[in-house]
């Protein structure tokens, strides 16, 4: 019996898993390539809202018309941000519009955020923009009232319940409060929320309020946090000892635990008493209570 060889040097099967394999690998690298594409688009759109920041800050640097200059944000069903002149927002001057797959969480659904700079000396109202894009990834933008703009990636979103004998459960995940903390030492941003106490905001660039009162909640290199928390019912509220001076009548505070990311210990309100952020120390003895309540204020 004769066997044939294929002049061509491949059998047909050959040639299809030849061909299969090629495909496949295309399309992982098409996939590589795509995802590498959305990645950047994000922080195209960053630094092209941080140019335009800089540019409104320039404006108003230059006091051209004689007038301030400002950056609206809007959350709507097209986001944009754009340029306008005047102490209040009237009219756009110029818009931008994100791209498909970019969004703001902050400013909030249907909500805006006016930045404006001041003239002359090109210091801000200061606000916080968040810019989301795919694969959940997202950008914080701060605008400080010094007029210094700072802005990169911030991948720990905070989540869960802190507990208060008073007014019950505060929410740090729920939808709009966009509650982060930085990898590195700074400011915290977002708001908690409770439905006895309504919001409680945990930086003044999240109420536009920093020119009048420039309160904060910060973390340091230990992971320790420190300064004030503002209530909109209940009014301040400490987030360590040293904050308010009284470490000698009571050592609290509230950290971050490097190991397990999650939020320790209580923070003081002279209108609400002790917030608790971690069932371990939640009894009224500072006792481990998870098996009754198995609450944490934790990163995501």
């Amino acid at each position: 019996m004769k066997h044939f060889k294929n002049p061509f040097g491949f059998t047909l099967i050959e040639l299809l898993i030849v061909l299969g394999i090629t495909a496949t690998v295309s399309a992982i690298g098409a996939g590589i390539y795509i995802n590498q594409q959305r990645n950047k688009l994000l922080d195209t759109t960053v630094n092209e809202i941080v140019q335009f920041l800089n540019y409104a800050q320039q404006k108003a640097v230059n006091q051209e018309k004689g007038l301030n200059w400002g950056v609206r944000f809007s959350n709507t069903a097209n986001d944009y941000y754009s340029l306008y002149s005047g102490d209040i927002y009237s009219t756009s001057e110029e818009i931008h519009y994100l791209p498909e797959g970019i969004q703001f969480i902050q400013p909030t659904d249907n909500n805006n955020l006016d930045v404006l700079f001041f003239k002359l000396l090109g210091t801000s109202s200061g606000g916080t923009i968040i810019v989301q894009g795919y694969f959940d990834r997202y950008v914080i933008i701060r605008v400080m009232p010094s007029g210094l703009i700072t802005y990169g990636l911030d991948n720990q979103n905070v989540l869960g319940y802190a507990w208060n004998s008073r007014v019950g459960w505060l929410d740090f995940g729920c939808v709009g409060c966009n509650v982060f903390t930085p990898q590195e030492p700074g400011e915290l941003a977002g708001m908690a929320y409770s439905n006895n106490a309504g919001f409680i905001f945990l930086n003044c660039l999240d109420t536009n309020s920093c020119s009048n009162v420039d309160f904060k909640v910060q973390k340091d290199i230990n992971g320790d946090l420190s300064g004030w928390a503002w209530s909109e019912k209940y009014g301040w509220i400490s987030f360590n000892c040293l904050t308010d001076g009284s470490c000698s009548q009571s050592n609290y505070k509230v950290s971050i635990n490097p190991t397990t990311k999650e939020f320790e210990g209580y923070a003081w309100s002279q209108n609400l008493g002790w917030i608790s952020f971690n069932c371990q120390t939640g009894g009224y003895t500072g006792e481990n209570i998870c098996s009754q309540s198995n609450y944490k204020v934790y990163l995501k």
